[in-house]
């Protein structure tokens, strides 16, 4: 393997799984350390407001008193505050004249832009810095009523928040020192457990060449696997390839088949054993018999387009060539679908360049019946259907334009398989087996040409194109409208 293939292959599973393991417990415990740290500084807050509270209250309490005793507010107020440490108080009167501040900090820098409150709660503090000390405190004003009247007062309280920053900031590094340290042991388990983990699958990659798949189409590119699955894939992928040529075909063509045919021979055998259960008048057994013959017909039709199949995907079908006129064959399937377009007043049109093709003439008429028929069935009753011929600089085509409902995008890329509809719903109703679509696709093919479906809410379209060296000759000249 070259060193450029080697520089594009993916990451091992090793380490997508440990990066993976590693960066989501580094989330989780960054996200619970950011919890716990949030949780006791609110615990702290909380405290503060408790402690602050008690400051305010007694502050409040000598105020009151001095105003019993007629005395100054400032020969009592520093009795205020007993048993707390690193806690000031500051207090002006209604004319913002300073009565009495506790000495230690300086809280006339209280900032101006936060308004006084009417209570000391969590919410209201606030961090500041008088210029020595971080500050947390809050500004309450209050009345207080006296024989003269109320009196307003205005406090500011706060407690001093070094020894809190002090132990958050090393409690912080502690907890990511725990972390960092819990998610370096949980990234080393986790690389070992990965490790131990690939054991089954080695010992898998030496067993699976003797595996029988059931997906016999699946293909792995060792270049788009981590290293530890190469082995694995190289293996998986020499037993389909040992196995695909001799089962897919037969496989598949046994499980569709035998899907198909269900239906009918369950519907032979109910009618039989409903026709023996008791004598019955002969005018009864020849209709039970002309219903089991449809039933044949279906089957017979049905074995004969998956035998077509089989041997156009084979290669077994050497197309003629033949000289074709691409619009006399039209008009020739218009008179044959008269009566299946009359039954839904549909119009049939054709429109565009009069071709000629050089390709087998039985099979494109082929292809033609099975898409103008299925362009019937989907089609609403009064509407119409455009056959388009036309060509281009490279290619021509032919256009079957129908305004049925419209098919989603994801079912568009498998309409040409075998027994698939778009709309599982909707049983055929003995409209086939679902196989038209997948026999035109498959003949045109066979001759040099594609076709390719498209669906929006204006039309349905399955356009038919062949390169322009298929073409003989065409005339741009003719366009034709038939109704039926």
């Amino acid at each position: 393997m070259s060193e450029s293939n080697v520089l594009k292959k993916p990451n091992s599973l090793a380490f997508r799984v440990t990066v993976l393991v590693g960066v989501t417990i580094f989330i989780c415990l960054s996200i619970m350390n950011l919890i716990v740290i949030e949780s006791i500084d609110q615990h702290f807050i909380e405290q503060d407001a408790d402690e602050l509270n008690e400051v305010f209250e007694a502050v409040q309490s000598k105020l009151g008193e001095a105003h019993e005793l007629n005395v100054l507010p400032s020969s009592i107020l520093f009795q205020a505050v007993s048993g707390h440490h690193g806690v000031y108080y500051h207090v002006k009167d209604k004319n913002e004249n300073t009565i009495f501040t506790s000495q230690g900090a300086d809280l006339s820098t209280f900032p101006t832009k936060f308004k006084a409150h009417n209570q000391v709660i969590p919410s209201n503090l606030i961090l500041f810095n008088d210029g020595k000390h971080m500050l947390r405190g809050t500004k309450i004003t209050f009345e207080l009523p006296t024989k003269l009247g109320p009196e307003r007062y205005t406090v500011t309280v706060a407690s001093n928040m070094e020894f809190h920053m002090s132990y958050m900031q090393n409690f912080k590094s502690t907890l990511w020192g725990i972390v960092f340290l819990a998610g370096v042991i949980t990234v080393f388990a986790a690389r070992f457990a990965v490790y131990r983990g690939h054991s089954p699958l080695r010992q898998l990659s030496r067993e699976i060449e003797s595996i029988t798949a059931d997906k016999l189409d699946i293909r792995l590119d060792p270049l788009n696997v981590p290293v530890e699955l190469t082995t694995l894939v190289d293996s998986f992928n020499t037993m389909l390839k040992r196995l695909e040529d001799g089962f897919e075909r037969l496989s598949h063509f046994s499980a569709d088949i035998a899907h198909e045919l269900r239906t009918p021979i369950t519907n032979l055998t109910t009618q039989t054993q409903v026709m023996l259960s008791k004598s019955r008048d002969s005018e009864a057994y020849i209709e039970i018999l002309y219903s089991n013959l449809e039933e044949y017909d279906r089957m017979t039709k049905m074995v004969s387009d998956m035998l077509l199949l089989a041997q156009a995907e084979q290669g077994l079908i050497k197309p003629n060539k033949d000289t074709v006129v691409v619009n006399k064959e039209i008009k020739g399937l218009f008179d044959y679908f008269e009566l299946l377009a009359d039954e839904k007043n549909i119009q049939l049109i054709l429109d565009g360049s009069n071709l000629e093709l050089v390709c087998d003439k039985t099979m494109l008429r082929q292809a033609l019946s099975n898409l103008i028929s299925n362009a019937i069935r989907y089609s609403p009753k009064n509407d119409k259907i455009i056959i388009k011929t036309k060509t281009s600089s490279d290619v021509v085509s032919i256009a079957i334009i129908n305004h049925g409902d419209v098919i989603p995008k994801e079912h568009l890329s498998r309409l040409f398989d075998r027994f698939y509809r778009a709309d599982f719903s909707r049983n055929r109703d003995g409209h086939g087996a679902g196989l038209g679509l997948t026999i035109a696709k498959s003949i045109v093919n066979i001759n040099g040409g594609d076709i390719v479906a498209e669906s929006s809410e204006k039309n349905t379209c399955f356009t038919i194109i062949f390169k322009k060296d298929k073409v003989a000759k065409f005339d741009d000249s003719t366009n034709e409208t038939m109704k039926t």
